[in-house]
């Protein structure tokens, strides 16, 4: 790993993390759409609110995910930022094209240097579907603990209409349905600064 001073640019193997810029917004709403057929029920908001803090939003920290030929291909982003470092709520996003190829990977492993490291943070959790295992998987091998589940409601999304074709079998562990609505399993994960230090010697 290497740092520009300065700049906060932060330079992997095949990956770079840099500030977001106003124009990756647009160049992220331009990106294929996923094709996994579950993808419009990872993001489902969760009831608790985790955009808020003490009743007022807050302030969101991103970074962008470069290739080695500085094509924006993820973002990462913090949420939910406590005082004094103790901690926030992580985000991640790569792009349809570079899923599944150890990019998101290896740039959270930069990301994790540098927010534990220089940036200071004691804490990191997260919040991941739990049907999207390549994900979970990910996070496993990172450190990230489990440490609860949360119910959410999936509305009428269209996707859910797959659960009956038998290929999808095995994912209906992680809904439920009631009476009036169908709920997706959420898993909350934590990682801390001593066992990230620690899983790395």
């Amino acid at each position: 790993m290497r740092e520009e001073r300065g700049s906060r640019v932060i330079h992997g193997k095949r990956v770079m993390l840099r500030p977001w810029q106003r124009g990756d917004t647009l160049a992220q709403e331009l990106w294929p759409r996923y094709t996994e057929p579950f993808h419009s029920l990872w993001n489902i908001p969760s009831s608790n609110g985790f955009d808020l803090l003490n009743g007022q939003s807050v302030q969101r920290y991103v970074w962008a995910i470069d290739d080695r030929h500085r094509h924006m291909i993820g973002r990462i982003s913090l949420r939910d930022i406590e005082p004094a470092g103790a901690g926030s709520r992580l985000g991640i996003s790569i792009a349809q094209p570079y899923v599944s190829q150890g990019f998101g990977t290896e740039a959270l492993e930069l990301f994790l240097d540098h927010y534990f490291g220089p940036l200071g943070f004691k804490q990191l959790s997260l919040d991941v579907a739990a049907f999207n295992r390549r994900a979970v998987r990910c996070y496993d091998r990172l450190g990230f603990q489990y440490i609860d589940s949360e119910w959410r409601s999936a509305g009428n999304d269209p996707a859910l209409r797959l659960l009956a074709e038998p290929q999808y079998a095995d994912l209906t562990v992680f809904f439920r349905r009631n009476r009036f609505e169908t709920l997706v399993e959420f898993y909350e994960m934590l990682l801390t600064r001593e066992e990230w230090f620690g899983l790395l010697r």
